[in-house]
């Protein structure tokens, strides 16, 4: 390994050279560097493994939950749109339960409000979750919508953590700079008497 090889030029670089012009502040500085960039890539990689874990477990549930609930045609008896204005378009109530008529595994005819999958008029017919007793249920949060919630909460750590470590980072940094200068300044008080005369 030559005298400049650039494996030696990083060791030097990250405070491991054994220069006489680097203070115990500028490894410090350094130290705080390498701590500050493990920890970002520590928080992304626990993010995603925190995103993945996350998405798993809602799928897991969801998938639980299906086996308890089966699918019935409904008839609507009220639209699930409300009506356009002058100023508004139709909007899809999806949230809101609408009234509509089925029959149930006995053959009855049964009323109720329901949640449809899908935005729909009185009279069509349309696909409705129900549990095992018969009860209709809201629908199940889609496979998309478990895995865009579960990175959703992935980058949102992530952006909260780095900014938590930029904060610290810049206060360390702030700390170190005071530091240097005020030692940089006792070391020319020492000798500027020194390089006047020679001057």
């Amino acid at each position: 390994m030559g005298r400049y090889s650039p494996i030696r030029r990083t060791l030097r670089r990250i405070g491991f050279g054994r220069s006489p012009l680097r203070r115990g502040v500028d490894r410090a500085d350094e130290v705080v560097g390498l701590l500050t960039t493990a920890l970002a890539v520590g928080l992304v990689i626990t993010a995603a493994v925190l995103g993945t874990t996350s998405y798993r477990v809602a799928a897991d549930q969801r998938a639980r939950e299906l086996t308890h609930r089966h699918v019935v045609t409904v008839e609507l008896q009220a639209d699930t749109v409300s009506p356009p204005t002058a100023t508004n378009a139709p909007v899809y109530r999806q949230r809101l339960p609408v009234e509509a008529r089925w029959t149930d595994a006995t053959g009855a005819v049964r009323r109720g409000d329901v949640y449809p999958w899908s935005a729909g008029y009185k009279g069509d017919r349309t696909p409705v979750w129900f549990d095992e007793s018969g009860t209709p249920v809201r629908p199940l949060t889609s496979t998309g919508d478990l895995r865009a919630r579960a990175w959703t909460g992935a980058l949102a750590a992530v952006g909260i953590g780095g900014l938590v470590l930029f904060a610290v980072y810049s206060t360390a940094r702030a700390v170190t700079d005071r530091r240097r200068y005020a030692a940089w300044t006792a070391e020319w008080t020492a000798v500027s008497g020194h390089w006047r005369h020679r001057i």
